[in-house]
């Protein structure tokens, strides 16, 4: 046999000692074909409300410099309002196809089986969390936790202090909902989500997708004299001062996780997106774009959107492609390598082209994107719906309501309507438009239904929030009210400082197992401070168009009763006598349903 010589001992010590180099580097490049995921969705921040944009008065140093350390979108497009935009985030397609028209009357419930980001990260073996609000459904089958998310840490519907979340819940020390279960914390509740988000993915070396979608800058504003304190010394509007000040506090705390990635090495294995959800409903600084939330125009619509991976993503790069929401999930498909084969066909593409040449290829080919408000009141019939509040665009036009022509280029302030001059550009527009509303219209008229009766489901909680008008009164539907905490106390105190002294309301159900079931209903959730009682009155429980009817004595804090449900679809709707200073009656604005075999087993 041959000795080794010198040399040769010399590169077999080379060999040994770079292995374990070789070996990590290896891991590195294994880890970077699943990198993690870090998306951030703010609340009604629009396009100008951040001074990467130009905000001359608003200071967000860590947003900034993300900005300038990845890819930024000047042309990025959202829906009007914030359960529309979640719902296109999480299936890459219009909101309409998912049912989700709007923020409240339960159409913000997205459709019961379609899959979601989270379920694609999930089967390709991501850790999942959800950290701040949800928005898209609050009972079974519709929560974080039936949709692929392991860990969820939320506020309940659409803003602190709306009738499904915790009552008398602020954003200072706020009771959250973990994983299903109401929990007290200590803080700011920014802070807490981005705190505790930091907690979990320090838990495990697990590639992980955390989805953080804020609650912040949304109303209430409320934020502490600190983070106010520069507004106001600038002469801003008080309420602009807090919504300035709540988005500084946003900037300090993304800062802080970014800036543990970095010490942790985690930065060079994770893309993070920060995007705003809508246009801005503070509009005090708008980018010269026309309009604010739930608008069709840009300033409704256009948003920050900002994608970094260092080291991947070319840094200080500015893209004035037109893209949208329905573009992260084919995104994050082709950057993770995630199987979107279960997923419907997508309504956005994939802009991993250019996030890695930082500019649009050339080969890029233009789009169009459809826009509705869709807030039109729930029972509203097809024909009204086509083009009101609504618009359709492409890289250099914008058609709005089916009539407005404004050129993006030339009038990025939407100041001129040109239709008379362009009348082909229009009509191409609008043909283009009617087409996707023809293929959505049916969905976008079609509600969700609540499911009880499931194997082991427990109580199904119910809240007005997501009332449907009324069968027996036949009373608008004044749903906006029915969102607020507020409001709802205002009703109980015999309606001396509310809009309104009441309203009434029904839900639409699907009951997947006919029996008894136990109904509670209450002026306010169980165990919340203490009982709103009744007056003397009556309640008819109106369940498919059968009737039950009990007695109500005067300060009964709780009603129950014991009924039947049929198997299928049904709308129900309880209608209490007795309770409203105008003699009308009154719906039941809080009521949990639990079946009575579940009952007597525990």
């Amino acid at each position: 046999m041959k000795k080794n010589t010198p040399a040769a001992w010399v590169c077999i010590l080379v060999v040994l000692l770079l292995r374990p180099l070789l070996a990590a580097n290896a891991d590195r490049d294994a880890s970077c074909s699943k990198p993690n995921v870090l998306l951030i969705l703010t609340d009604d921040q629009g396009f100008g409300d951040v001074a990467f944009q130009g905000n001359p008065c608003l200071k967000t140093p860590n947003l900034d410099a993300l900005a300038a350390g990845g890819v930024r979108f000047t042309d990025f497009v959202a829906s009007p309002t914030c359960s529309p935009t979640r719902a296109a985030l999480m299936t890459g397609r219009h909101e309409f196809r998912s049912l989700v028209t709007h923020t409240i009357e339960g159409r913000n419930i997205l459709r019961a089986g379609v899959p979601i980001m989270a379920d694609a990260f999930k089967q390709a073996g991501y850790r999942t969390g959800i950290f701040g609000k949800w928005h898209l459904g609050e009972s079974r089958l519709f929560h974080p936790r039936d949709r692929g998310f392991d860990h969820a840490l939320l506020i309940g519907g659409g803003g602190v202090g709306q009738t499904p979340d915790y009552w008398g819940s602020t954003m200072f020390d706020p009771y959250l909902q973990e994983n299903g279960q109401w929990k007290p914390y200590k803080g700011y509740m920014t802070d807490i989500f981005v705190s505790e988000a930091q907690r979990w993915i320090e838990k495990d070396n697990k590639p992980w997708f955390c989805y953080m979608p804020l609650n912040a800058p949304h109303s209430p504003h409320q934020i502490s004299d600190e983070w106010v304190a520069p507004y106001r010394a600038m002469g801003l509007k008080e309420d602009v001062a807090k919504f300035y000040g709540m988005i500084a506090n946003i900037d300090a705390q993304v800062g802080k996780l970014l800036e543990s990635f970095a010490k942790e090495g985690l930065d060079r294995d994770t893309v993070v997106i920060f995007m705003g959800d809508n246009g801005s409903s503070m509009a005090d600084f708008t980018g010269g774009l026309r309009g604010s939330k739930a608008c069709p125009y840009q300033g409704g619509v256009r948003v920050p959107a900002v994608f970094s991976w260092k080291g991947r993503f070319p840094a200080g790069s500015t893209v004035n492609t037109l893209a949208g929401m329905c573009d992260v999930l084919p995104t994050l498909g082709e950057i993770c390598g995630l199987d979107l084969s279960m997923f419907p066909k997508s309504d956005g593409r994939s802009l991993l082209p250019i996030l890695l040449a930082g500019k649009q290829p050339a080969d890029w080919t233009d789009r169009t994107i459809p826009v509705h408000v869709a807030r039109w009141p729930s029972g509203t019939t097809v024909d009204k719906l086509s083009f009101r509040g609504s618009s359709i665009r492409n890289q250099r036009y914008s058609l709005v309501n089916g009539k407005e022509l404004y050129d993006l280029q030339a009038d990025p302030g939407e100041s001129k309507d040109i239709s008379k001059e362009n009348p082909d550009v229009s009509e191409s527009l609008r043909a283009t438009y009617l087409e996707w509303w023809n293929g959505v219209k049916d969905d976008a008229l079609t509600l969700q239904p609540l499911f009880m009766g499931l194997p082991g489901q427990g109580p199904l909680e119910l809240t007005l929030m997501d009332w449907q008008p009324s069968r027996t009164t036949k009373e608008p539907l004044d749903g906006g009210a029915g969102c607020s905490q507020d409001v709802v106390k205002s009703w109980i105190s015999s309606g001396k400082s509310g809009r309104v002294d009441g309203a009434t309301g029904g839900w639409m159900m699907k009951n997947e197992k006919a029996g008894k079931y136990e109904v509670e209903i209450r002026q306010h959730p169980a165990g919340v401070g203490a009982d709103s009682p009744f007056s003397e009155g009556e309640v008819t429980l109106n369940i498919g168009g059968k009737n039950f009817t009990q007695k109500i004595a005067k300060d009964d804090v709780v009603v129950r009763m014991d009924v039947d449900f049929p198997a299928g679809e049904l709308f129900f709707e309880p209608v209490i006598s007795g309770q409203r200073p105008s003699g009308k009656p009154q719906g039941a604005y809080f009521c949990r349903i639990s079946p009575t075999s579940t009952k007597a087993e525990k």
